[in-house]
């Protein structure tokens, strides 16, 4: 039919999809070929949309200045435009590239921005988003209490729209959260149904965060062999679907079991592997690494 705008939406899902999959390339690959096909045609509003999703994808691959730079050409453009849920989106993704960065005073400046506009426009489905995220960035700076507070609240409301990616990222994190503060019954349970969501679904990004925060829980309660093994599954996972941060995380994991185990040499080489990605990346959890090799040498 000659209907640009038709395959350039066609297109933006099946990239979204691909990302849910795990399939960056090709999910890169659509994207792109979505944007270009929004500018050729002069749709501002098409192009931020698409710029949005890549930003995200490049963020969840570990390309976090790539993310950054699409991220602030969307917003500029919905904030030309005048979009707020535009607006919303991309503030919300920017939020998430300045926490992995280690920004996290602006990453919850954006994310509360985000917050407000949703909860203004009235979109429940985008104030579960910003709250997740803000949780994520609450759970980094150790705030424990606010973290579970937001998430809490999330689960309301994707249980309330039927929103079952959006529980099993919620009970991913509230996992985490727990597991950090000791209510360990509680952190199996959560991530125990976010895994059985996040394969149900097809999320292997989803699942493959959710294998990392089983390894943590278990190193916790001091179980090192069923650690090694969920950070192993982890790694594999993370090394098919291209996530250089989990595949970090997995490796840092599974080197903190070998020096628990009294493997130090093994260990150190683990932990050296995931630096070497971190420092890649730019990910803030290089400097907590880094100090653990230091230790060690020590």
């Amino acid at each position: 039919m000659g209907d640009g705008g038709g395959q350039a939406g066609a297109l933006t899902n099946l990239g979204i999809v691909r990302v849910l999959t795990g399939n960056y390339p090709a999910a890169t690959a659509a994207l792109e070929e979505a944007l270009n096909i929004y500018r050729d045609s002069g749709d501002r509003r098409g192009q931020a949309y698409v710029l949005t999703y890549l930003g995200r994808m490049r963020l969840t691959a570990g390309n976090y200045p790539a993310a950054a730079a699409n991220l602030h050409e969307a917003l500029d453009i919905h904030r030309e435009t005048g979009d707020r849920l535009g607006q919303a989106g991309a503030l919300n993704s920017q939020g998430l590239v300045r926490r992995m960065t280690g920004r996290y005073q602006e990453a919850i400046r954006d994310l509360e921005e985000a917050l407000t506009i949703h909860r203004g426009l009235g979109y429940r489905l985008g104030q579960a988003h910003a709250l997740t995220d803000l949780a994520d960035v609450r759970r980094a700076t150790a705030d424990y209490a606010a973290a579970t507070a937001g998430l809490l609240e999330v689960l309301g409301i994707c249980r309330d729209l039927g929103d079952r990616l959006g529980l099993a990222n919620a009970l991913t994190l509230l996992g985490g959260v727990r597991g950090l503060t000791g209510d360990y019954p509680g952190a199996a349970r959560d991530l125990d149904q976010a895994l059985t969501i996040h394969r149900d679904v097809g999320n292997r990004y989803g699942e493959v965060t959710t294998l990392n925060e089983q390894g943590n829980l278990s190193r916790a309660r001091g179980d090192f062999g069923q650690a090694a093994t969920l950070y192993q599954q982890a790694l594999d996972l993370a090394r098919q679907i291209g996530s250089p941060l989990d595949e970090a995380r997995a490796l840092a994991g599974l080197g903190r079991c070998a020096v628990a185990a009294g493997r130090t040499a093994d260990g150190a080489a683990a932990l050296r592997q995931a630096l070497g990605i971190f420092e890649r990346i730019g990910a803030a959890e290089a400097a907590y690494v880094a100090a653990e090799l230091r230790s060690l040498s020590r």
